[in-house]
Formats: structure tokens, C-alpha cells, sequence
């Protein structure tokens, strides 16, 4: 790699999308238009122009939800009868097709596209961002996909980032790109194993790593490419729509526009109830006729959606206890468990893997960025991981 060339390392995520770069020994992102490095994998198709992607998407998402692209990373290499598509199948306003064995489709106003299109066209956003960031044109990225991603994923997301305009220079797991976020190949690392659990938005990657002189080595790795910060945000919703049905007679299931509503509420209030014990959840003239609706407005605590979330957090620490079974190593060998991806922000996830696993908590401040921040290293550094 020249001194001017950038290699972005790229965390291509079901809920937010972050493509990083290390430059002068400093990590720097390509941001939006509000200055945020997550960006919303979200793609619009507008009935006039080019797509639009990102926060501007997201919020078209409440008043066009069939033709506002979200999660499409879950069924990125999938056919339509994965257990992937049914996930995404049973949130989702926009129409899934496929045929045989196919990659899934989306139907929009705009025609009719792959999975792997719609994620293409996210990707060049994040590179087109990070151009008009860095002043200079990039070409190359290092991408990431959860462990339990098929050969065939990695292949379909080498063409996603060719369709972007972007040389895949390697694709690798998300919690290997995190470990090394967390230093786990660094000069500092103790030389114990770690495991490195990486909760995100639409999967579960659990990797145990250790490092070997000046490189990383992957002990054991496992996932759960079904189980996400969406699926907690699923079940929060049904919370919802269960007190909306008490006290008012409304099942919101039956309006698809306020149903996603709902849904998206309960994303930004479980984000709020991890700062908070309690927080408030609201959406303006949402239930009655036309002319004479009704807010939703309810406080909400952490301890309310404790039994909602309770088989969730628990498929979470099974996942993880399959990892370490699966390096040959006692929990008690393991020096810490480094948390990374948006839902490890969730206090009832934090409390379950401390007290389960029994061993110090390595947390990342910034947890949504590490992946991108790891593969971004390793563009730099490629030695790291043999």
C-alpha cells in the first residue's frame, strides 16, 4: 500500500454501517450528513431520482416503509427460504422474492433487485462518504461478515463491493476484526485467551482468540446469524402492542405503517433504557380515526422488558458457552470477555454474561465502531491475522 492509499475496513451492518481508516496512526471514518460514522443501512427508492441512503432513508422509512430497504444484510447470499428471509420476512413492509435456490429479491418501485444490489448500493455510499472525507479516491476495502457466514457469502460479498466500485482485498470475521479493535494482537495483550463476543444488529458472532507472538489466532468461533438487536426490538414492540390492544382497543398489527412505527420507537427506547432505568416511549396521533387519534405514551422500565428479553439474552450466553466448549479451554482460562456490536449497550446482556460466564468484562466504548476500526487495522497491518 502506497503512502497516499486508503483502505477502508468496512463493517457492513443490518441496523448501521461503518467504513473506518487508519491514517497517520489514527482511525478516521467516513461520515454523514450528521457528522455520525453509524450510518443507517437503510436504501430508499423514491419515485424520481437516485436512491437515498442512510439517516434521510430512515426517516422515510415511517411514511414509505415499502419502498425503504432495512436489514438487508440478513439475507445478503440467501435464498428466499433461509431462515434468514423468514426473520427479515416477518418484520419487513417491502416484498421479498426468490426462486430456487437463488439469492433473495426485493421488490421496489424501481424494479426488482438482488439482495447483494441493494447491499452494493450502501456500500458505495460509505465509500463515496469517505472520498469526500479524505479527499482522495479510494478503491479498496477490507470486509467484514459474522462467523457463520458460507463460503459463498464471502464470494457474494466480493461481488457486492466490486458492484461499489471497491477491490475486496479480504473479507473476515466481525469479532476477529473486533479483537483486534481491542487490541488482542497488540504488544499489551497479556498472551491469555479472549472471547470476544460481538452482538450487533442482526447476528450474534462469539470468538475465542489468542495471540501468538506478533499474530492473532482463532481458537474456536461460532454464531447466531438469526439473533439480533432487531429481535429484541421485535419482542419490545409486541410489549407495546399488547398495552396499545389493552387500552385502547387497537391491534397495531393490522396498520403496516404504524407497526413499523411502533417497532422503530422501540429501537430508540431500548437505546435510551441502556443509559437509563426508565425511559419514556411515545408516538404521536397514532391510534383512532382519522382526525381524532390518539398518542401511544407509556413509561417504560428496564425491569418491564426483562421477561421479554430473557430467552433472547439466554440463546445469547448459550452461543457463547458453545465457543469456549468448542476451543477446549475452562471459562476460568479465558482473561476477559470483550463486548462489542450495538446490543452489548443492553444492561440486561452485560449483567447475563458476567454473572454466567464469570469473568471480567472488556468494554469497548465505543462498541459500534469496532468492527470497522479492527478491519481497518488489519488493511494496514495484514500480518496481524495469518
Amino acid at each position: 500500500m502506497s503512502s497516499s492509499e486508503i483502505i477502508l475496513g468496512i463493517d457492513f451492518g443490518t441496523t448501521f454501517s461503518t467504513a473506518a481508516a487508519a491514517i497517520n496512526g489514527k482511525f478516521q471514518y467516513a461520515l454523514d450528513e450528521r457528522g455520525e460514522a453509524c450510518i443507517p443501512s437503510v436504501v430508499h427508492f423514491p419515485k424520481v431520482g437516485a436512491p437515498i441512503i442512510g439517516a434521510e432513508a430512515d426517516r422515510l422509512r415511517a411514511t414509505d416503509p415499502e419502498n425503504s430497504i432495512h436489514g438487508i444484510k440478513r439475507v445478503i447470499g440467501q435464498p428466499i427460504d433461509s431462515p434468514q428471509a423468514r426473520v427479515l420476512n416477518t418484520s419487513a413492509l417491502f416484498h421479498l422474492d426468490g426462486k430456487g435456490g437463488g439469492e433473495v429479491k426485493v421488490k421496489t418501485r424501481q424494479g426488482v433487485l438482488a439482495a447483494s444490489e441493494v447491499g452494493s448500493i450502501i456500500l458505495r455510499h460509505l465509500k463515496e462518504r469517505a472520498q469526500a472525507r479524505f479527499g482522495r479516491a479510494i478503491g479498496k476495502a477490507v470486509l467484514t461478515v459474522p462467523v457463520a457466514a458460507t463460503p459463498q457469502v464471502h464470494d457474494v460479498m466480493v461481488r457486492m463491493g466490486r458492484m461499489a466500485g471497491l477491490q475486496v482485498i479480504r473479507v473476515i470475521a466481525e469479532p476477529v476484526a473486533g479483537a483486534l479493535a481491542r487490541g488482542a494482537a497488540g504488544a499489551n495483550d497479556s498472551g491469555a485467551p479472549r472471547l470476544i463476543f460481538d452482538f450487533g444488529g442482526g447476528t450474534l458472532d462469539v470468538t475465542v482468540v489468542q495471540r501468538s507472538g506478533q499474530n492473532l489466532r482463532v481458537l474456536a468461533a461460532t454464531g447466531d446469524d438469526c439473533l439480533g438487536g432487531d429481535d429484541f426490538d421485535f419482542a419490545f414492540a409486541r410489549w407495546v402492542g399488547s398495552r396499545v390492544f389493552a387500552s385502547h382497543g387497537v391491534d397495531v398489527t393490522k396498520d403496516a405503517i404504524l407497526a413499523d412505527a411502533v417497532q422503530r420507537q422501540c429501537e430508540k427506547v431500548k437505546r435510551a433504557l441502556s443509559a437509563a432505568n426508565e425511559a419514556r416511549y411515545h408516538i404521536a396521533d397514532a391510534v383512532g380515526t382519522a382526525g381524532r387519534k390518539s398518542p401511544i405514551n407509556l413509561q417504560v422500565a428496564r425491569v418491564d422488558l426483562r421477561p421479554e428479553w430473557t430467552a433472547l439474552v439466554q440463546r445469547a450466553v448459550d452461543v457463547a458457552r458453545e465457543a469456549i466448549s468448542a476451543s477446549g479451554l475452562a471459562s476460568d482460562r479465558l482473561s476477559v470477555v470483550s463486548l462489542i456490536g450495538g446490543t452489548a449497550y443492553v444492561p440486561q446482556v452485560r449483567e447475563a454474561v458476567t454473572q454466567q460466564l464469570g469473568r471480567p468484562l472488556d468494554v469497548e466504548i465505543d462498541p459500534q465502531t469496532a468492527v470497522a476500526r479492527g478491519a481497518s487495522l488489519l488493511a494496514v497491518f495484514p500480518q496481524l491475522l495469518t
